[in-house]
């Protein structure tokens, strides 16, 4: 049976082992391959509530408030380790909370990683970022010692710090290698499933990715514009119009009025017929259709929005 360390037993073993939140991440920790007892172990934070996410909490998630477009505080919050047996070898599982208040998805996003994901983004951007990278601290390893409850409770503390800190430099925050560690294979998965017509596949995977990817890069962002229009395309595809009318009103949204960008007249269309068949008012967007052909604009042309998004991952 597994053996459960909760929420509420999380700052009793950080404040017995005399640890204070500024020096978590100077600790010397247990790398993924050292030895385990013989029962597993999963550690478990249970949700907390909204005024107790702060960063003087020693307990509490850390979070970092965005200063840039489409985006407000962040918080990344360990919220279960667990042990993983693969073979004769041995790893723990960190299941990490995003959260923060964003108009397009109210609710957190999630990602799992091991250790050696987070030494591998470490490495990747100590060497894309040298002098950026100076201040940060990383956890490190230990090559001998126990798995205990103590042990796991740092480690989680110091990746939710590791990971802020991250989030607070603009150059780090939108480089490939972050993009790559949060939610990159799971988005490049969404399209493939996409390409293929394989919709629903497509929809549970980009689902997943779009909550992670508007608390990270902000609504504005490409990517995120582009998951939306992934989401039109594959509800309006299995006839789910209402779900496609949801994720095009949200697409133009995020675009701000941009009627430069490229994904804005397809989405203009496709949201005009998805008011149409639900019998919902349209006349503010036909408004803005009429507002293009005055401006000269071509709205005739006939624009796959599905070949856009699929050209823009693939480049």
């Amino acid at each position: 049976m597994a053996s459960l360390l909760r929420k509420d037993n999380l700052k009793n073993n950080l404040e017995r082992a005399c640890i204070h939140r500024d020096d978590v991440q100077d600790l010397v920790l247990l790398d993924e391959s050292d030895a385990f007892p013989e029962t597993n172990l999963t550690l478990e934070i249970e949700d907390k509530d909204e005024d107790s996410k702060s960063l003087a909490s020693p307990a509490g998630s850390v979070s970092f408030e965005g200063d840039f477009p489409g985006t407000g505080a962040v918080s990344f919050d360990v919220v279960s380790a667990d042990k993983i047996k693969d073979g004769r070898s041995s790893y723990v599982k960190y299941t990490i909370l995003v959260s923060g208040h964003n108009k397009i998805q109210k609710v957190p996003g999630t990602v799992e990683k091991r250790y050696s994901d987070f030494e591998k983004l470490n490495t990747c951007l100590r060497k894309r970022f040298p002098e950026l990278m100076e201040e940060v601290s990383f956890p490190g390893k230990l090559l001998m010692g126990n798995f205990r409850n103590e042990t796991i409770a740092r480690r989680s503390r110091a990746f939710e710090q590791y990971l802020t800190h991250l989030f607070s430099i603009h150059r780090v925050r939108f480089s490939p290698d972050f993009v790559a560690f949060f939610y990159e294979e799971d988005l490049r998965n969404g399209y493939a499933a996409m390409e293929r017509g394989c919709y629903s596949d497509a929809i549970s995977i980009l689902e997943k990715c779009l909550p992670v990817q508007e608390k990270l890069q902000g609504d504005w962002h490409p990517d995120v514009i582009g998951t939306l229009c992934s989401l039109v395309i594959c509800y309006h595809a299995i006839d789910k119009i209402d779900m496609a009318l949801k994720y095009a009103d949200s697409a133009l949204s995020c675009l701000h009025g941009n009627r430069r960008d490229k994904h804005y007249l397809p989405l203009l269309h496709l949201d005009i017929y998805f008011h149409w068949m639900q019998g919902k008012d349209k006349a503010h967007l036909e408004a803005n259709l009429a507002q293009l052909r005055k401006d000269g604009i071509n709205t005739d042309k006939d624009i796959n929005l599905k070949a856009l998004v699929l050209d823009r991952f693939k480049s």
